[in-house]
Formats: C-alpha cells, structure tokens, sequence
C-alpha cells in the first residue's frame, strides 16, 4: 500500500488540521520542500503589471528597492484557502523585515468566493493573472509557488507548495543578512 501523499492531497489534509486546530499557525521548523517551480535562481525577476481584486493596476516597478514575495496560487486550488490565514500573519512583519508580500492568482474563475471568505479584504494585495501572462514569464507550472525577489530584482528563493511561514521568514533573513 502507498502512503505517499500527492503535494495537492497534503495541502487539503493540512489544510484541515489547521481549521480545526490539530496544527498551529506557525510550523516549529522548515518543511522539506517540493522541488520549486519557477526562474531560475540568480535570474533577473521578469516585470509585471497586473489588476488587483479592485480593478487597480499594480506593478512590480512599484516594489522595486524592496523584498517581494511573491505567492503564485488558483482559486480553483483550495489551497489559497489554507494559506490565506498564514500570509496574514506574515504581512504586519513586512516592514519590520523590509519585504512586501504580494498574491497573484493564474485565475479569476472563483473571485466572488474569495472576496466573501476574505471578510473585508487581505493585508496584501490579490492581483488577477487570468491571462496567465505574468505566471508564463515566471515558468510556474504548479500552485502554489512561492518565489522571493530581492533588491535588486533578483530571484533568490522559489518553492512549489506554501514552504510555511518559518521558511519564509528564515529566507528573507537570510536574503536581508546578505544585503540583498
């Protein structure tokens, strides 16, 4: 018998346990992570201009100096889901760590249901790829991918599924000690 779980079938079981409170918002230590998706570390991060929830257009020049973390993710993937809880708790630590958090969805199929399950909106901003233009340039091939940018425009950090909070935060430290 397998008892191997797919990164999907993972997502929807922690998931889960995260909503009936059998595992803490915040893990105690780094997941061994998926092979990432996404440019190739090194790469110079291609730019972008997308809409967000609202209608506004938001572009990557717009982040430029800072951190980004980027959060590739679908809202017909539940995932968005389980992870929305964790990017809340990250997004007040933006300016104290220097980053700027930002979601981008490859789709816009299930945008009615995100907005009422975000009760009033998200501390960061939600932009709509449903062209999937901005996904195409960056390769994902899965969501959710996750890819930190540094000051330069540099990608420093992917991963495919959400690495966790602590994982996060440890890059960013790292990406910040090394003045990236």
């Amino acid at each position: 018998m397998n008892h191997v779980l797919s990164p999907r079938r993972f997502a929807a079981v922690a998931a889960a346990l995260y909503a009936f409170g059998v595992l803490p918002a915040r893990a105690a230590a780094p997941a061994a992570l998926v092979p990432a998706d996404g440019p190739a570390i090194g790469s110079q991060a291609p730019g972008f201009t997308l809409a967000d929830t609202q209608g506004k257009h938001v572009s990557s020049a717009d982040y430029r100096g800072q951190i980004l973390v980027l959060n590739f993710w679908a809202f017909w993937c539940d995932t968005w889901k389980a992870e929305t809880p964790q990017l809340r708790e990250l997004a007040p630590r933006q300016d104290e760590l220097g980053f700027r958090l930002v979601a981008v969805s490859v789709d816009g199929a299930r945008l009615p249901e995100f907005q009422r399950s975000a009760h009033g909106g998200v501390p960061f901003p939600v932009l709509l790829d449903d062209q999937k233009q901005v996904s195409a340039q960056y390769h994902i091939a899965h969501v959710p991918t996750v890819v930190i940018v540094d000051r330069a425009g540099k990608v420093r950090y992917t991963a495919r599924a959400y690495p966790g909070n602590y994982a996060i935060l440890a890059e960013l430290r790292k990406i910040a000690s090394t003045g990236g």
